[in-house]
């Protein structure tokens, strides 16, 4: 990136007012108060009212420095020296900085010039600026701050896919692989809310402008690329662009091989993070660390992997696979890889026909993952679902509130609470979760609708189930609301491309219509399955067999779910479907251990810190 980290220290060149107001240069003011304004110098944001307004860290420091000096000529070499006092740049740098500025002011409805351009010679800033300072205190007592300080900021950033031009299939392969490795790298840093790669990638197309984009994705900051091929040499043209208002922040340009990516993603990720001034812990250098494989052999593995999973199938999953595997062979101790082959070990045994020696080679490799890099986002927002379908929700719950301390900005890490909490029968948590999933992301899918439809709330379920990909929730839904005739024409007409439906769908089909013995004889193999799969669709699978008028099969079944770590103490008392079983002599002896189960799985939740993080 061309531009280097400002020293928070300003060369002394730049001129202060003297006066008493003025005070002195150690002692910076609390905030800046100038029209509807107030700049925070602390906080390293500027509000109007209760907005927050987003400015990039070089914008920031400009205004700083003009509300610092108010009515006075601030010349432009002086500017240039304290903003860019460790490298050399050009004029046009400055005045990049002054039109976004103007931009931002008249966008949130200033009216009238706030800076003013001396022709020749640099800027004044032209209004009053009042100036508030924290009360002065006794030595040994703490200073008494005159407002309420404003939250940490926290950049909200999106990778759109790179532009290749006259490139190859390997060159092909950098399009969304790349950008959605930078994304990964810098999920793991507080200071930021990155936007998924997938929604990246619907809003790329069609070339559409920042400014819709920042509107769409709800991002500050926005990183878009080229990549030019020419044999073996590639060329990465990247712009990390303030969305909001299309300006440019800083560039970066790097001609390499094409099998030494690696370097491009390393300097990459610390060129952004020099842009924006992020103030990186101990641990997240470690997990940035953990980010870059030891070879570009490996990193080259990883990225072809990367995008070949992108397809979603299960003969895709096993290339992925096989290449994530090279890559480790290249390098052990890339722990994202060992993450993502986690997940490629669990998908294929939970939907192919992987042996169960797949799913300990998940456990493996996700442990391997941890024990490289006990933070890595990806590792954790993977595991969760992981976790949920073996039994062991209860602990995905601890583990990832153990995370929100370290990266409270992961909307990923709320989207796996989401599942766990739901997984325990917490289902008011699991709501919860998913709000503040949508405050960070509010494109995020975080299939709450399988929380609403355990509440009985037919109508949110199929209100959020319409965000995601449709299969079989929304007819659950709408048979389970009396709506039956309309969910079995929807089923026909939905019909199970490349042949027969799986025995979910066709089960439902049958009972639909009428024929329940059919229904159940597809049912009965499914559920006999141990150990369970998936236990979410084993509960879906279960309602079914209660309406097909098996009833004690039924409760026998919910009670094995919970002892596979699925309860659902509110679905067993308020599901249409279910309602029969409560007729039954064993059941009240199964809605207890499930309510039992429930309040140990809350208390573990308010141990762990669940009610304040979710405040």
């Amino acid at each position: 990136m061309n531009s280097q980290r400002t020293s928070p220290n300003l060369p002394s060149r730049i001129a202060f007012p003297a006066g008493p107001e003025a005070r002195t240069e150690a002692a910076e003011a609390q905030s800046y108060t100038f029209g509807p304004f107030r700049l925070l110098p602390g906080e390293r944001i500027l509000r109007r009212g209760n907005q927050v307004l987003a400015l990039p860290p070089k914008a920031f420091e400009t205004l700083l420095l003009l509300v610092r000096n108010p009515g006075h000529l601030m010349r432009k070499e002086d500017l240039i020296t304290a903003l860019w006092s460790d490298s050399f740049v050009e004029e046009g740098s400055l005045t990049s900085q002054i039109s976004l500025l103007r931009k931002v002011l008249a966008d949130a409805g200033a009216a009238g010039t706030y800076i003013q351009t001396v022709p020749k010679l640099g800027y004044r800033f032209l209004p009053p600026v009042t100036r508030t300072w924290a009360s002065v205190a006794a030595v040994g007592t703490p200073i008494q701050v005159a407002e309420e300080a404003p939250a940490e900021r926290v950049i909200r950033f999106i990778a759109l896919p790179f532009t290749v031009r006259n490139g190859d299939e390997r060159a092909g392969v950098l399009e969304h692989s790349l950008p959605e490795a930078i994304s990964a790298s810098l999920a793991g840093l507080r200071s930021l809310t990155v936007r998924s790669s997938l929604l990246a990638a619907r809003l790329a197309e069609g070339n559409p402008d920042p400014r819709h984009i920042a509107r769409e994705a709800d991002v500050d900051m926005l990183l878009a690329g080229t990549i030019l091929c020419e044999g073996d040499q590639v060329r990465v043209s990247a712009e990390l662009i303030h969305a909001p208002s299309g300006t440019l922040v800083g560039s970066y340009v790097s001609t390499t091989r094409l099998d030494n990516l690696i370097e491009v993603q390393d300097s990459l990720v610390h060129g952004i993070v020099e842009l924006l001034m992020l103030r990186l812990t101990e641990r997240e250098r470690r997990v940035l660390a953990h980010n870059v494989p030891a070879s570009a052999r490996a990193y080259e593995f990883y990225l072809r992997a990367n995008q070949v999973q992108r397809q979603r199938t299960l003969e895709s999953l096993s290339m992925a696979r096989d290449l994530y595997r090279e890559c480790l062979d290249e390098d052990p101790d890339y722990a994202p890889a060992w993450a993502r082959l986690g997940r490629c070990y669990r998908t294929l045994e939970k939907f192919g026909e992987e042996g169960p020696q797949s799913l300990e080679l998940a456990k493996w490799a996700f442990h391997r993952a941890f024990a490289l890099s006990p933070d890595l986002p990806i590792a954790h927002n993977f595991y969760t679902a992981f976790e949920a379908d073996t039994g062991h929700a209860q602990e995905a719950i601890v583990r990832l509130l153990g995370q929100e301390e370290r990266n409270p900005n992961d909307p990923e890490l709320f989207r796996g609470l989401v599942q766990a909490c739901r997984y325990c029968g917490l289902l008011d948590e699991s709501v919860r979760a998913h709000h503040h999933a949508l405050q960070l992301d509010p494109k995020i899918d975080t299939n709450v609708a399988h929380t609403f439809f355990l509440m009985g709330d037919y109508e949110r379920t199929l209100e959020w189930y319409s965000r995601g990909a449709l299969y079989y929730l929304d007819l659950a839904a709408m048979a389970a609301a009396g709506r039956e005739a309309e969910a079995l024409d929807l089923l026909g007409r939905r019909g199970a491309p490349g042949g027969p439906f799986p025995p979910m769908m066709e089960s439902l089909r049958y009972s639909l219509q009428g024929d329940h013995a059919r229904s159940i004889e597809i049912l009965r193999p499914a559920l006999a399955i141990r150990p369970t799969k998936d236990p979410e669709a084993k509960f879906y699978l279960t309602r079914q067999l209660a309406r097909d008028g098996e009833h004690a099969d039924a409760l026998s079944t919910i009670r094995d779910l919970a002892t596979e770590g699925f309860l659902c103490s509110t679905a067993l008392r308020c599901d249409p479907w279910l309602r029969p079983l409560s007729r039954l002599p064993d059941f009240q002896d199964v809605l207890d251990e499930l309510l039992r189960r429930e309040a140990d799985a809350r208390a573990a939740f308010q141990a762990a810190g669940g009610d304040r993080v979710l405040a």
